[in-house]
Parts: structure tokens; sequence; C-alpha cells
């Protein structure tokens, strides 16, 4: 009895011991793997983490860029919000907090260099130069050398040993590098590899406390329960092949309530776990493939989307067919003036009435920044001008029933697809070709592409080329046309105008060139250099006529709404000890569909250093009585259009003597542009004005013969 005893006793005793090594070696299997899988996609998801918060970063540093570039902040606080946004203040020892308004994890933070390595940003070595710096674990990886490659290469993933912030712990990094062309940074977010796989960690120590407990209980379990108790841990094992092949799938903890149960909602947790964070990937993955064929202000397809569309169709066979393009007149002067949330809202208004009114087979998108294509089939091609002005037509209407009250212009381009051979970017370059051709003529009809158009691009390629050094290289310089007192015979002041001579295309008229100038976001870089320029010329002006004369400067609309402007104006006065009384700044009727309080505020802060405005080309564009009231000018400059008229229609000259009368009520100087012979000033000399500027007096010249240096004043 006693053998037999202790056979069942050693028998019981290898049942158990088999049964806990199967149940160590399972759940060690299990912790291992499922240690390693969430592991893994927590490092995957780390990843994807980096790289879109790099995204996020390069899409706020391109937002700042083009807020100093439209004048809405300077360069140094839009770079200081862009750090603090992505790190934290500086502190008081001159490091950052590590932690931005973008969460990378508890040790991860933003660092910018750059191209020649010094730390644009970081929180321990910003203004350094780390172009040296080397790997801790490898003195020949040159980690910062690494980076700035990578982001120049199209941007990537890189790791390397470095050391926790604060602190002499190494730690294996991973990074995302992008680049920002605007400035030349190289925007990285990096963590520690350890920050990811915390929660892999504790996975693995649940399992294990999971596992010492099973151990412990499984002593007084009996054989009887070694199947049930093994089931569990076979489904999960089969749980986590599939986790392997990408399925999620939790188990069922059917009547267990041992501790069978807590390895059953731990497994269903980590399952859980990772199908969260799948989703959330899947999720942000959707958003940017729509965002890479979509627009998100009209909820139309972008170019990329449109592009695609087209060329289907184009593959398909399609037989006849239209690329028509739609392009907002003044939309940058609307941001500038009225906010960009107000020119979102006109771009978001037309897509939605693009999105209602698809007729005819057509196939909107918005494919630029103020531009609208459409693609359009099966329609005869004496229609297609008719449905293209009624889209026009209809929209802007749609615009301005839906709460914008201003009227909205837009030009209309269009080339035809007649089923030869040719690639949607033909159809759309030839478009674009035509729609230059709109803008350059201010045609508002609509402007069907012809080859002949391809000329005049490649001169305007050719103008883009030289007119990038034009300025630096000061080939524009300023003429002056005198403004005359014709009732006592004396030169009372100049205006500046740019003329460019350039030494690859000749003499380039201003009605050529200062559309490019726009056009290629210069005007700020220009204004600046021609208010430099003239005011560097006044004092040889008053030597070349007396020291009453005043000088008349055009400033751009968009330059005298800048943030800085008055202070730009006080900086160049102050520079060349101008009489600010003799400086006289003309502004163009078109900035006022702004607000009259924002246009007054600058007036006013203009008044208060001594300098007069005039309202240039009056009569030509918006202009109304109520802009003198509203505004209240220092000068009126009738447009020459208006003083051609006054000859041949007496209803102009009445308007035009009018005019006068009231200026000298309202004790505004009053001058006439463009006048050209003596029948214009005799009927000029009937009213009260005596300001006269034209060909009939002079015509522009510049201060000094072309080639001679200034001389220095005594």
């Amino acid at each position: 009895m006693k053998v037999v005893n202790e056979f069942k006793k050693s028998f019981n005793r290898k049942l158990i011991s088999i049964f806990l090594f199967i149940l160590i070696i399972a759940t060690s299997l299990i912790g291992i793997s499922s240690y390693q899988i969430a592991k893994k996609a927590l490092t995957e998801k780390g990843k994807v983490v980096l790289k879109n918060s790099v995204i996020q970063a390069l899409a706020l540093i391109h937002s700042e860029y083009e807020k100093v570039e439209a004048g809405l902040t300077n360069k140094a606080d839009a770079q200081e919000t862009i750090k603090t946004f992505l790190l934290g203040p500086v502190t008081a020892d001159g490091t950052r907090e590590s932690h931005g308004n973008i969460d990378l994890s508890e040790h991860g933070y933003f660092i910018i260099y750059d191209k020649k390595g010094f730390e644009v940003l970081h929180p321990t070595l910003e203004g350094q130069n780390v172009w040296d710096v080397t790997d801790f674990n490898d003195a020949e990886h040159y980690i910062v050398r690494e980076k700035i490659a990578l982001a120049l290469n199209g941007g990537g993933y890189t790791y390397y040993a470095w050391r926790f912030p604060h602190s002499d712990k190494i730690g294996r990094k991973i990074s995302y590098v992008g680049y920002n062309p605007d400035w030349e940074w190289i925007v990285v977010s990096t963590a520690y590899e350890l920050d990811f796989v915390n929660e892999a960690t504790e996975i693995l120590y649940t399992i294990v406390i999971v596992t010492v407990i099973l151990l412990i209980l499984t002593g007084y379990v009996g054989t009887t329960y070694i199947k049930s108790a093994t089931k569990p841990v076979l489904d999960i094992a089969r749980g986590m092949k599939k986790v392997t092949k990408g399925r999620y799938q939790s188990i069922h903890p059917g009547n267990h309530n041992d501790e069978t149960r807590i390895l059953i909602d731990g497994y269903n947790t980590m399952i859980a776990c990772l199908e969260k964070a799948e989703h959330k990937i899947t999720l942000k993955n959707n958003r940017l493939t729509y965002l890479a064929y979509n627009d998100d202000v009209t909820q139309l397809p972008n170019r990329n989307g449109f592009k695609e569309y087209v060329e289907q169709r184009l593959n398909n066979g399609c037989k006849f067919g239209y690329l028509a393009q739609l392009d907002i007149i003044g939309l940058k002067l609307i941001n500038l003036t009225l906010g960009y949330e107000q020119g979102d809202k006109v771009l978001g208004l037309l897509g939605e009435y693009l999105r209602q009114c698809k007729e005819d087979n057509s196939y909107p998108a918005r494919t630029a920044s103020n531009e609208f294509s459409i693609w359009i089939e099966d329609v005869e091609q004496q229609r297609i001008h008719t449905l293209l002005k009624k889209i026009r037509d209809k929209s802007q209407q749609y615009v301005i029933e839906n709460g914008y009250n201003q009227m909205l212009d837009i030009y209309l381009a269009l080339t035809v697809y007649d089923g030869q051979k040719k690639s949607f970017e033909t159809l759309y370059e030839e478009t674009t070709t035509a729609m230059r051709t709109a803008k350059e003529k201010k045609r508002l009809s609509i402007t069907l592409f012809e080859e002949s158009m391809k000329k005049r691009v490649e001169n305007e390629l050719a103008m883009r080329r030289h007119l990038g050094k034009a300025i630096s290289e000061k080939e524009i310089i300023p003429y002056y046309q005198e403004k005359v007192d014709f009732a006592i015979g004396k030169v009372v002041g100049v205006e500046a105008l740019a003329r460019w001579i350039s030494g690859e295309m000749g003499f380039v008229p201003p009605n050529v060139f200062i559309p490019y100038i726009n056009q290629l976001n210069l005007i700020t870089e220009f204004t600046d250099y021609m208010v430099d320029k003239v005011l560097g010329d006044y004092q040889a002006l008053v030597m070349k006529y007396d020291s009453n004369l005043t000088i008349s400067i055009n400033i751009s609309p968009l330059c005298f709404m800048e943030k800085d402007f008055t202070g730009k104006i006080e900086r160049a006065i102050n520079k060349y000890n101008i009489p600010p009384h003799k400086l006289i700044l003309e502004i163009t009727e078109d900035i006022f569909i702004a607000d009259y309080k924002a246009i007054n505020k600058i007036i006013t802060r203009l008044r208060e250093l001594f300098v007069k405005v005039s309202i240039d080309d009056f009569g030509t564009g918006y202009s109304s009585l109520n802009y003198l009231i509203n505004i209240q000018p220092d000068e009126i400059k009738i447009d020459k259009s208006f003083v051609d008229q006054i000859l041949h229609d007496d209803k102009a000259f009445y308007m035009f003597h009018t005019l006068c009368n009231i200026a000298e009520n309202f004790g505004y100087s009053i001058v006439a542009e463009g006048v050209e012979n003596k029948k214009q000033l005799e009927k000029i000399s009937t009213t009260p004005l005596r300001i006269i500027q034209g060909y009939l007096f002079s015509k522009p010249e510049p201060l000094r013969p072309h080639g001679e240096s200034p001389r220095p004043c005594s």
C-alpha cells in the first residue's frame, strides 16, 4: 500500500510537474510573442506618429512662412511661434521644456537644423553647431550629417544612440526627418524606442505576474483541471497566430472565474489595444490619402484627383472634351485686407456651387490657390461658351447670396481636346497659357487657347529669369516726371516712375514687368528698393529744382496694408534726412475694398509723421465721392483717361470741373495726369486746378545719364 501511495504521489508530482512545465513553456511563448508583437506594433505606431508629426510641423512652418510673405507677421516672430509650438518657450537658462503642442511621448521632442548643422531648435543645444556630433555607441556615425542628407533626399527614418534629456542614460533613438524649403530647415521628430515599447513591457510584466499566480495555484488544483486549464492557453496561442497575420480576435471568457479568466482578459485587453492602435493608424492614413487627392477647403478634387480623373477619361477613349479654368481675381488682396478666413469662405462657396451644378458631364476641381478647373465632355462647341458663362455668372451670384457682399470677378480660360494624342499635362499647360493671356489683357470674356500664345509664355519665362536679379543688380531705376504749377510756370514736384533697362532684354516697359513683380511675390522687396532709391535721390533732386520740391512714390495696396509699413517709411525718412512733408505716397483706388478704419489708421499714422497721401488714377476703378469723405486724402490725381475726354465730352468736363471745386472746398490738392496738348491745358485753366503732369511739360527722365554714378552730397 505504501508503494502504491508513493507511486500515486510520484505520479501526481509528475502530472503536476508536466502541467507546470507545459504551462511555463506556453505562457512564456505567449508572453514573448505578445511582447514582441506589441513592441513591434507600438514601435511602428510610434514611427507613424513621428512621421505625421513632421508633416504637421512642416505644414505649420509653411503656414507661418506664408504669413511672413504676406506681411502678416515678421520672420523672427513667426519662427519663435513655431519653436514655442513645437518645443515650448525658452526657460531662464536658455533651454526649452522639450514638450510642445504635439505629443512625441515622454522623452520625445522636435529638433530643427539648418543645412550647415546649426541647431535652430533643440531642448538644450539650440544655437550650437552640431555638424560633427556622432552616435554615442559609434564614433564613425555622424548623426547630424546623416539627417541633413536624408532630409535633402526626400526624408525618412534614422536610428542612433543618444543620451536621455538631463540624464547620463543612453538609449536607442528613432527619428523622422523632413525638409522645409521655405527656410531651408531640416525638421526632425525624435523619440526613444523605450518610450514606444513601455506598454509592451507592461503587457510582459502582466503576463509574468499572471503566470506566477497560475504556478502557485496549480499545485492545489489537481489533475482533473489540467485539460480545462490548457484549453484557454491553446486558444490564446491560436489567437496570437492570427495576430501575426493581422487578424485580431478576442477570446470568449466562458465560465472561467479563476486565473485563466485573468489570462484571457489580459489577452483580450492586448487585442483591444492593438485594434485601437491599428484603427487610429488607418484613420490617419485614410486622411492623408484623402488630402492627397482632394481639397479640404472646397471639398472638391485637388490637382492630383483632377489629373487622375481626366487621364482615366482620356485613356478610356474620350473623343471630344474641354478643359476650362476659372481664376478668382484679387483673392490675395481679399486674404490680406479681409482675412484668410473670408478668402476661404469665398473659395468654399465657389466649391459648393460647383459641386451642386455638375451638369453636361462636367467634373470640377480646385487645382491651385485661386484656380478652379473643369473637365467637360459631350457638349457642342457652340454651347461651351454659353455653358461656361452660365457657370461663372451663377457662381458669382451664389457667392453674393450666401454672405459675401463684394462683386467677385473671374477670369475664364479654355482649351479644346479633339481626340488627338494629348496628355493631361499638355491640356493643363494649354489652359494655363490661355489663363495667362486673359490676366495680361484683363479679359473677362472666355480666352481660348491658341498656339501663338506659346511664344508669349516663352517670353514670360525669360522675363521671370531676368526679373529676379533686376532688383538685386539695380537694373530697375526711378525716372522722374515733373508736376508743374502752370499758373506760375514752376516745377512744384516730381513723381518717381520705375523703369527697367535689362542687360539681356533692353528696355522693358513698366506695364510689362510690374505685373510679374506681383506674380513673383517681389512687390514688397521692389517697393522697399524704390523707396530707398528715390529718397536717396532727394538731395540731388533739390539741387536740380529747389527745396520746396515734393516727391511722389507709388505704393502697392499690398505694401500699404503691411503691418510695419509706416515704420519702414519713418526709418527711410530718418536714414536720408528727408523733410517728411515733402514726401507724397500715391495709392490706387483698388485699396478701398478694404476696411476704411484700417486705411484711415495707416493714413493717420502717416500724417503724424507729416507724410502726405494721394489717391492715384482717380476716376478709373471703384472711385466715388464717398471715398473723399471717408478717406480725406491730401491730394487727388485725376487719371489721363478722364483728362482725355474733357475736350470732346461736355459731361466729362462738367464732372472734371465739379471734382476740382470739391477738392478746393475740402482743401485737397488736385493734379491732372496725362496732359499732352495746349487745348487740354486751356480747358483745364478754366477750373481751379493748377498742377499739371504730362508730356506737354516733360516726359519721365532719369536723374542722371545711365551709367553715371551719383555724386556725394557735401
